[in-house]
């Protein structure tokens, strides 16, 4: 008789456990940057993220890929800059809203400029007359990641669940930005676990693929 492969409860809380740990412990050293730190790092990410960018977006037809970027928050790398600079290059850009906890995102169409309403789960988000977009280009936050190419989320599973449904639809890019003083050495995974593309800091671009 086959056996079958059993999951401990005991190790599920462990892996969660050590998940908590590094999660917490990435997040405060993230704290500790400083305002001019932050301002000097969201500068050198939107440079490479252009330059990340720019080959991946030339794959589309017209340069017509569609991307999505989100809106920082707390202690995130400020975002801010890349949204500008892609918009100004004419890019089609979303934000992503969040409905529910281990479930895919949505995607609505942003416009610098455009007013963002707070969502259920407090994030900024574009209101619901913005057109939905399934974009081919993923930008995600995160608390730490590794050089294999997975990263380590908040504990919500959306990025993944979102990666897994859109991976199962087309070819997509999955790209995580973050300063590069959250890189850790091993990312606990789990079978639901996806893997970034890229990974852009204000340091360098690694590539994935």
């Amino acid at each position: 008789m086959a056996r079958t492969h059993h999951v401990s409860e005991a190790s599920i809380h462990s892996m969660s456990d050590d998940k908590q740990f590094l999660r917490r412990h990435s997040l405060e050293r993230r704290d500790l940057i400083t305002h001019e730190e932050a301002h000097q790092a969201a500068q050198e990410l939107t440079k490479n993220s252009l330059t990340c960018l720019k080959p991946i977006i030339a794959l589309y037809p017209s340069n017509n890929a569609l991307i999505s970027l989100y809106w920082p928050i707390r202690s995130e790398i400020n975002t801010r800059p890349l949204i500008e600079a892609l918009s100004l290059l004419g890019h089609t850009i979303s934000l992503p809203i969040m409905h529910q906890v281990k479930q895919p995102l949505v995607f609505r169409k942003f416009v610098p400029g455009d007013d963002l309403v707070k969502g259920p789960y407090g994030l900024s988000e574009p209101s619901d007359d913005k057109a939905l977009i399934e974009p081919d280009i993923i930008f995600a936050p995160l608390a730490a990641f590794d050089r294999r190419g997975f990263r380590l989320g908040y504990g919500g599973g959306i990025y993944d669940a979102t990666f897994t449904k859109l991976r199962n639809r087309k070819k997509i890019t999955a790209i995580g930005l973050a300063y590069a003083l959250q890189e850790i050495d091993q990312v606990p995974i789990e079978p639901h676990d996806q893997k970034l593309d890229y990974l852009i800091t204000e340091r360098e671009i690694i590539s994935f693929s």
